[in-house]
């Protein structure tokens, strides 16, 4: 059960992203570490950010044949861009 892990970071996140970009890791693996939460009955995960990158990245290899992914590098460079974006729009949030 997933509950017993600590709640995925924004940091994690960006850094399977950049794992993932850098082929430190496989599609495979960056999906299944996500979909981890996201398949979770009662996944423990606060942050609104980090739960939309999960989505997105739990579907890294999702594939249109058998040997072509459905995304590829623009797409997860589109996914690091929202969830960079997405914390400067929260930190302009507690600014105000």
């Amino acid at each position: 059960m997933v509950n017993s892990r600590p709640e995925p970071t924004r940091d994690a996140l960006r850094q399977r992203l950049l794992d993932l970009l850098s082929r430190r890791i496989t599609p495979e693996e960056a999906a299944d570490w996500a979909a981890a939460w996201v398949r979770d009955a009662s996944p423990d995960v606060k942050d609104q950010l980090v739960w939309d990158a999960l989505k997105k990245l739990s579907g890294a290899d999702l594939r249109v044949s058998p040997d072509e992914y459905l995304h590829s590098e623009p797409d997860f460079h589109a996914w690091l861009d929202e969830l960079e974006e997405g914390e400067g729009a929260c930190e302009a949030d507690e600014i105000e």
